[in-house]
């Protein structure tokens, strides 16, 4: 049987090993130890500072891991929010808002209603685009206030998972 002469790392105390050995208690120290073989050299290191190293590691991959997860659920969430947005003439996008649409449906409506008594009294088959005009700004209003329910329901869904993510990962 080959024994190979090595050192203690925690100690510094010499050890004599099998050369097959993968790992070997200090006889003066009790500190347990893991044998390197590289090609023809061998070291000790300390299983202590390995398995601190491995839960550092372990740790650094579960943070990136949960790094990852909300940065995936924070780009799914902006691909959600632009299916609810509107956008204007300029190309700039506007989240659904309630009393913006039931200010501008109430603009609208007055108008129709407007619209329908004067053409009424001069040109009463004119009347009709009145009615059209109340009917799709009622229409707007309930539209655009369903779709604000919907966005804002979607982004507390999205706050909600967003914080329980950060909450599994701390």
């Amino acid at each position: 049987m080959k024994l190979l002469s090595l050192c203690c790392n925690h100690c510094g105390a010499p050890i004599e090993v099998r050369k097959s050995a993968k790992f070997v208690t200090c006889g003066y120290c009790n500190a347990h130890l893991a044998i390197h073989h590289t090609g023809s050299s061998y070291s000790t290191e300390l299983l202590e500072e390995i398995k601190q190293t491995t839960d550092t590691l372990v740790r650094d991959v579960a943070k990136l891991k949960g790094d990852s997860e909300i940065d995936r659920l924070d780009r799914e969430w902006e691909q959600e929010r632009l299916e609810y947005m509107s956008t204007n003439k300029n190309g700039t996008h506007s989240v659904p808002d309630k009393g913006t649409a039931t200010v501008m449906g109430g603009f609208v409506a007055v108008f129709g209603i407007f619209w329908t008594v004067g053409a009424g009294i001069a040109f009463p088959p004119m009347a009709l685009f009145g009615l059209i005009f109340v009917c799709m700004s009622v229409w707007g209003i309930i539209h655009t206030c369903a779709k604000a329910d919907q966005y804002n329901n979607a982004k507390q869904r999205y706050h909600e998972r967003r914080r329980q993510l950060i909450r599994d990962h701390d």
